[in-house]
């Protein structure tokens, strides 16, 4: 059973309109550029290394639900993406276009659409595999309280090199204090750490 926003100090502007116009609003400037360089990437991906040009995978979103999630593909066909390694160990084996992609976080454009869509926010909990969740503990579950969000505290300053739900701190931490200038704040600090290729 998954609580709702708004209890147990979680902040009430998670389910309110002004994350939602947030999203809207932000995404809407966003839309023109990553259509533009999602169709740059995909050509190329497609002429230079074949298809799949996507990668789609199934990620747990708010309240437990299960939802698509769209990347660009980086890995070679034959890599399973769903085999654990590290990120640098990933960075290897990805494609000529794809290691440009996660160098500066395009993989994730994509992602916009499901923003639009409402099945993610911008700003949020990292989306979790199913398998991952289903081993949750009771405080790791708080994460779903939330929509997942294409970025968030844990993808810019969480440990890179440890599993996802090892920094369920930062996200129980957005859990409480999310607000709209905790949001623009975010934004702002994601578009630093990509263009600093951390």
């Amino acid at each position: 059973m998954v609580e709702r926003a708004g209890s147990h100090n979680c902040s009430t502007y998670l389910g309110g309109w002004t994350k939602r116009f947030f999203d809207i609003l932000a995404c809407s400037l966003l839309l023109l550029p990553a259509i533009v360089v999602i169709g740059l990437a995909s050509l190329n991906t497609l002429v230079c290394e074949g298809r799949p040009v996507f990668f789609v995978h199934w990620r747990v979103g708010k309240n437990g639900r299960p939802f698509r999630l769209f990347k660009l593909r980086t890995l070679s066909p034959d890599v399973d993406p769903y085999k654990a390694a590290s990120g640098s160990e990933k960075a290897l084996l990805a494609t000529a276009t794809g290691k440009l992609l996660r160098r500066y976080r395009l993989d994730e454009l994509p992602q916009l659409f499901s923003v639009l869509t409402g099945r993610m926010s911008l700003i949020g909990p990292r989306p979790e595999l199913p398998s991952v969740v289903a081993s949750y503990r009771p405080i790791s579950r708080r994460r779903l309280l939330a929509k997942p969000g294409v970025t968030g505290l844990w993808q810019i300053m969480g440990d890179r090199t440890i599993p996802m739900d090892k920094g369920v701190k930062y996200d129980l931490y957005y859990l409480r204090k999310a607000s709209l200038w905790l949001d623009i704040r975010i934004l702002m600090m994601t578009v630093a750490f990509v263009l600093s290729q951390r």
